[in-house]
């Protein structure tokens, strides 16, 4: 898409543009979920991952649109924070301590119309099996919506190894059956490793999702800038990587970008899912 294409996006979305927050990826998932919802009416929403650093950053662009919008949060833990920011906010929020993997067991199968999750692949060991779940409660046609860390970039030897010795802690706290304690020199005791692009196609093709985008985003060069970009400076960044992305990367250009975005509907007749270009 054209730079002034991705601006006229926004123009006509809806979204308070002056709240805008995160990344590259996340600003397009920003668009493509106003777009269902404008398409929609109203849709039920469940934000995996819902507190985060930043509890709802993700929708406080959304506040204009907070009537239409039916929002279910779900974390492992602080739902309290979540809850008091949606106060703030004045979006309507339910929210529950929950692991993606209990989804389908608390809510149901089909219970929603969009899935939302940002940067919570990478944390946990199953990347697959939560990429499953969220199909799960996701109804026939509902579409899940996901950013996550690229597998796909080439990570420096010492970060390698201090990853590794993340991820040594966190199989050594699950063996006991237990969350990490906070606090401590490792706090996150998590996962940390995204998906590649190819694998992240492939799987949720093979789990009846028609993948609708996905691309890489977010320079890495660029992401402590993009941090503390204005929100125009935010827009013009997602126009000049998508127009970058569209003109086609090699496997060198894509372990440049340090995120991946996914958009994908669950498949009406439960057949396999088909990929489109990933540059759509």
């Amino acid at each position: 898409m054209a730079p002034d294409g991705v601006l006229r996006e926004f123009a006509a979305s809806g979204l308070d543009v002056e709240r805008l927050h995160g990344n590259s990826a996340k600003l397009r998932l920003t668009l493509d979920l106003a777009g269902a919802m404008s398409a929609a009416g109203t849709l039920s929403v469940l934000d995996v991952g819902c507190t985060g650093p930043f509890p709802l950053n993700l929708w406080e662009p959304f506040v204009p649109l907070a009537g239409r919008l039916e929002l279910v949060g779900i974390d492992v833990d602080g739902v309290e924070r979540a809850r008091a920011r949606a106060a703030e906010l004045g979006v309507a929020l339910e929210a529950r301590e929950l692991g993606v993997e209990d989804v389908v067991d608390a809510f149901g199968p089909g219970a929603f119309d969009a899935v939302v999750c940002t940067q919570v692949l990478e944390h946990v060991p199953d990347w697959a099996g939560a990429l499953a779940a969220m199909r799960d409660v996701l109804r026939p046609g509902g579409r899940l919506y996901v950013t996550c860390d690229s597998g796909d970039l080439a990570v420096p030897a010492l970060d390698r190894a201090r990853l590794g010795v993340k991820r040594v802690y966190a199989r050594g706290w699950r063996r006991l059956g237990r969350r990490p304690p906070r606090g401590r020199l490792l706090p996150s005791g998590e996962w940390e490793r995204g998906p590649r692009l190819d694998a992240l196609e492939g799987t949720a093709t093979r789990l009846g999702l028609d993948v609708e985008r996905a691309a890489p985003y977010c320079l890495r060069d660029a992401k402590i800038a993009q941090r503390r970009a204005s929100p125009a400076a935010r827009q013009l960044w997602l126009a000049f990587e998508e127009e970058l992305v569209a003109g086609g990367l090699d496997r060198d250009a894509i372990e440049r970008f340090t995120v991946l975005y996914l958009r994908a509907r669950r498949s009406v007749d439960g057949r396999e899912g088909h990929r489109a270009s990933s540059a759509n």
